[in-house]
């Protein structure tokens, strides 16, 4: 018998099976379009507007972060975008299917049931408008959706806009910084804690009034610069004067655990603490292991760190929340390390992040629940209450005669219970107070994360020369050195441009003398 060469084995294998290898790649076409809609819709719903970089960034971490968080939210996101786009395009690809068999074999193929239900015609017309382009018609939906949502347009201007950071970083390793009248310090992250929630047009009260009471130095315009919008990058950004942004698509270091160091070429406030003589201890309710915090604070002289795993004792699973420990518990931990830092006598930071405020729905610790706490206001409220208490044990106890205090928001508030009502106030900035027995004057009102980096190592009693580290300016009057003017606008704009600089500061083969 003779081939008939004009059909090749592959063809034939198509002409074979091309109803199942149609159906699959319509299926895949569909289930990709429904997974980017229903992903940035979900992003949207829990996180409000997390920029790409935060969704990179924390991709780097792989599952090693992700099942260290809160279970709720992973169950959500399965269903939302895994089972959701699943059931759609199963759905989608039945329902062609059955159309298809109705016209080609009418009402005799058992598929075709749900079919019969239409007129003919209409049937016909539907299945050819729709035969070949539909998938890609959701396809483009889904992905104009994601990048409206995701910024898309923003991240790339950064792969292709100047190079802001290495223009504008100062590296610490260049730059005398000197104990004077050092003194131990207190650094409190309450989550996502704002000014809106001072306002009683808002809320109806003050929901911050038991931290205002202490009158401590603050600056009201604390804006929120690209690549500090979530909890570890607040931290990298005040304690090292830099954004937080991927780095694992650039410099080969691969994905999650493959990051084997964490800005090894960044000095940040650890770092000068412990060169100083200090002893740092950092102390938050969620696992390390997210989002590389853990990794941060032991790879920049942080001598303790805990987290839910070190901190839970003998508490039940039950007495968690999703991410850890609730602040109640945090709080009467922390209370007991300091008394034992303060009693050692070593000059010591000990930096404590709570949690009970995180979006989307906050958590009700048994303190709060036992002094009536029944919606989110009364949680931020009742954190309030709980961070005053710790503040004033240490007024109370005499620690405050060698020990500053600085409490702030890591970022702005994210999508929560009463994020709508946030949102009504048109100059949301992020809350901050310096208490201290000094007296401490500022030379402006408006600062980023970064310019806490350095104005906290001058409010603990650093002289720091020229008074700049990293991308921040002290704001304490004893410096002259201010932003320029529309530093924030610039910011905005280019911070996060692709920096070789920036790579430099997580790249394990460089050393400071071989930086540009």
């Amino acid at each position: 018998m003779q081939n008939n060469p004009s059909k090749s084995p592959m063809k034939n294998f198509y002409q074979r099976h091309h109803h199942v290898i149609r159906s699959s790649l319509r299926f895949t076409g569909y289930f990709l379009a429904f997974f980017m809609a229903l992903l940035a819709f979900w992003v949207g719903d829990n996180f409000g507007e997390p920029s790409l970089e935060q969704v990179l960034y924390h991709l780097q971490f792989g599952m090693d972060g992700l099942v260290d968080t809160d279970t709720a939210l992973i169950r959500s996101f399965v269903m939302w975008c895994l089972l959701l786009p699943l059931l759609c395009s199963v759905l989608l690809v039945v329902i062609e299917y059955s159309i298809a068999m109705f016209i080609v074999h009418g009402s005799e193929h058992w598929i075709t049931r749900p079919a019969r239900l239409g007129n003919i015609r209409v049937l016909k017309g539907l299945y050819w408008t729709i035969n070949h382009r539909a998938p890609i018609y959701f396809l483009m939906f889904g992905f104009v959706y994601f990048a409206i949502q995701f910024s898309l347009s923003a991240y790339i201007h950064h792969r292709l806009g100047q190079d802001y950071f290495s223009m504008h970083y100062v590296d610490p390793h260049g730059v005398k910084v000197t104990p004077v009248k050092p003194k131990n310090l207190v650094l409190i992250y309450v989550e996502s804690l704002e000014n809106s929630y001072q306002k009683p047009t808002l809320f109806d009260k003050n929901l911050l009034t038991s931290l205002d009471q202490f009158k401590g130095l603050t600056f009201s315009d604390f804006r929120q610069a690209p690549g500090t919008g979530w909890t570890i990058a607040g931290m990298i950004a005040t304690q090292c004067g830099i954004p937080l942004k991927s780095v694992s698509l650039y410099d080969g270091n691969g994905v999650g655990e493959n990051i084997k160091t964490f800005l090894p070429n960044a000095i940040c406030l650890g770092d000068i603490l412990h060169a100083a003589g200090y002893y740092n201890v950092y102390m938050g309710g969620d696992a390390l292991n997210f989002s590389g915090k853990g990794k941060f604070y032991r790879e920049h002289h942080y001598q303790e760190v805990y987290g839910k795993d070190e901190l839970r004792g003998n508490l039940k699973d039950s007495e968690l929340n999703y991410w850890g420990l609730y602040d109640d518990d945090l709080l009467a931990a922390a209370k007991q390390k300091l008394k034992q830092l303060h009693q050692s006598g070593q000059r010591f930071n000990f930096t404590i992040s709570t949690i009970d405020t995180h979006g989307p729905d906050g958590h009700y610790s048994r303190y709060c629940v036992k002094n009536g706490v029944n919606n989110f206001p009364k949680i931020v409220e009742c954190t309030a209450n709980q961070v005053a208490q710790l503040v004033q044990f240490i007024k109370q106890s005499g620690m405050i005669n060698d020990t500053q205090i600085v409490i702030t928001g890591d970022h702005l508030a994210m999508e929560n219970p009463v994020y709508d009502t946030v949102e009504k106030n048109q100059q949301r900035r992020i809350y901050n107070q310096f208490i201290s027995r000094q007296k401490f004057d500022k030379n402006r009102d408006q600062i980023l994360h970064f310019d806490m980096y350095p104005t906290i190592l001058s409010f603990i009693g650093f002289s720091i020369e020229h008074n700049k580290l990293g991308l921040g300016f002290n704001a304490l009057s004893e410096s002259t050195e201010i932003p320029p003017e529309h530093q924030f606008e610039e910011m905005d704009k280019d911070l996060l441009n692709q920096s070789e600089r920036y790579l430099q500061l997580w790249d394990p083969n460089y050393r400071p003398d071989t930086m540009m």
